[in-house]
């Protein structure tokens, strides 16, 4: 017999606030139901603990978001760009194979795809740690390598900002000798 988790109080305390935010305005039994009705739903359908080998490092975080933010920003004046553009845009679907194995990493990388405007993650292969991107507007092999550069470039700011000292050792180590990462343009 599995042994029963606790709610997590983080997890608790999320639905209860969005419980809260549904109503019209805050009453002490609005903010009971909530927790109660938050417990419950943490006990029904509890979420796996996510396996993170890594710390937070708040600056690495403070770069992430910094250039989230500039990544916004850029391809949204883009994407608005090309929809007065009077041509049909061609667009493509990348493969690209991410270095980590952690689930916790993937799943950020993938939203930080899928965030910025002109790129959408369509497939993840978890066991592959592989990401099908649609990228807008991208066909010449130039810029198919950029969309994919783009794409592990998200992921090494998430490492940075969440993954283990072996993690971010490895990237360092990657960076010191020159490679050749084109898991997804031309190559099967």
């Amino acid at each position: 017999m599995r042994a029963r988790r606790r709610p997590s109080l983080a997890a608790v305390v999320v639905l209860t606030v969005t419980w809260v935010l549904l109503w019209e305005r805050i009453s002490l039994f609005v903010v009971l139901t909530g927790v109660l009705l938050a417990l419950l739903v943490s006990l029904v359908f509890p979420l796996p603990r996510i396996e993170r080998a890594g710390r937070v490092r708040p600056v690495a975080l403070a770069r992430l978001v910094g250039r989230l933010a500039q990544d916004l920003v850029v391809s949204s004046v883009r994407v608005v760009a090309l929809s007065f553009a009077r041509r049909t845009p061609r667009s493509a679907i990348i493969r690209v194979r991410l270095r980590t194995r952690s689930d916790l990493i993937l799943t950020l990388t993938t939203e930080l795809v899928s965030l910025v405007p002109g790129s959408l993650v369509v497939e993840v292969r978890r066991a592959e740690s592989t990401l099908y991107i649609h990228a807008l507007d991208t066909v010449d092999p130039d810029k198919l390598r950029r969309a994919e550069q783009d794409v592990l470039d998200s992921e090494e700011r998430v490492l940075r900002a969440f993954g283990s000292d072996e993690e971010i050792a490895a990237l360092d180590a990657e960076a010191a000798r020159p490679t050749d990462r084109r898991a997804g343009v031309g190559r099967r």
